[in-house]
Parts: structure tokens; C-alpha cells; sequence
């Protein structure tokens, strides 16, 4: 199981070439969010925790519609995890902005590699972001909260 783990942050610290390129775009919306914001899209700052093994790591995400996908929202993450620290990928799931400005989490991807399908669940509102998830080798939780301004 600790083998699986380390191939999957192992696959995701490959993806981290664009640190810059997230770096920059998490910069550029969170210049832009809104103060309060009025909707859960935009940038979110926080952690995520193994339930498994007691691991954990900061976490960013930068959500909004998808252009490729209507009815559908990108979730782009950046996540640490030990000395090997960091790992990009995109998650675009099915979603619809409530009255309220909130957003209901629910869905999947197939982890690269062939290491399995990692599902999400939670729910964000204008100021909160509370997740968990689940894969094969592994579940815990995400929570986020909105950068300084």
C-alpha cells in the first residue's frame, strides 16, 4: 500500500513542471477574487489529510467553469506531500452553482499511471471548502479556505 502511494506522488510530482504556470494563476485569481466572494469559484488555500497513514500537505485549487465542458467545473489542484513536495493535475466534474453561491463536489478521474480511479466528494460555499476522497490505496480529507486578499 505505502509502494502505491509513493508511485501515485511520484506521478503527480512529474506533472509539477508548470509549478510557475499554477503559481502565476493562482496570483492572477486570487487578485481577482472578489471581497466577500459571491460565488465558490476562484482560489482556495488549505490542506489535505491521509486517513490512512496520518500523511498530509498543503493544497491549493483553483475552480471554475470548464470552457471545454459546459455544465462542468475544473477543480485545478496543486499538491505537497513530503520531500518530494509538489504535484499538479485537473479535475473536471459535473457541478451546478447553487442560488446561493455554492457548489456540490461529487465525482472521478483515472489516476495516470494505471494507478486506479480517485473519487471526490464535498461541498464548497463562498468561504469554506470541505472535500474527502478515495482511492484505492488510499482516503482523507481536503480542507481549504480562501487566500488573504
Amino acid at each position: 500500500m505505502k509502494s502505491q502511494f509513493i508511485a501515485i506522488v511520484l506521478t503527480l510530482a512529474l506533472c509539477s513542471c508548470g509549478a510557475s504556470s499554477y503559481r502565476s494563476s493562482f496570483a492572477q485569481a486570487s487578485s481577482n477574487l472578489a471581497h466577500p466572494p459571491t460565488n465558490a469559484e476562484g482560489p482556495w488555500l488549505g490542506t489535505w489529510v491521509s486517513e490512512v497513514n496520518g500523511h498530509s500537505g498543503p493544497l491549493w485549487c483553483i475552480v471554475q467553469s470548464s470552457s471545454d465542458e459546459p455544465g462542468k467545473y475544473d477543480f485545478r489542484y496543486r499538491a505537497g506531500w513530503g520531500v518530494l513536495k509538489f504535484g499538479d493535475y485537473t479535475h473536471t466534474v459535473p457541478a451546478k452553482l447553487g442560488k446561493d453561491g455554492s457548489l456540490a463536489l461529487s465525482g472521478e478521474m483515472k489516476l495516470p499511471g494505471g494507478l486506479g480511479i480517485y473519487q471526490v466528494k464535498g461541498k464548497l460555499t463562498r468561504e469554506t471548502f470541505s472535500a474527502t476522497y478515495h482511492s484505492a490505496s488510499d482516503h482523507g480529507t481536503m480542507s481549504l479556505k480562501r487566500p488573504a486578499p
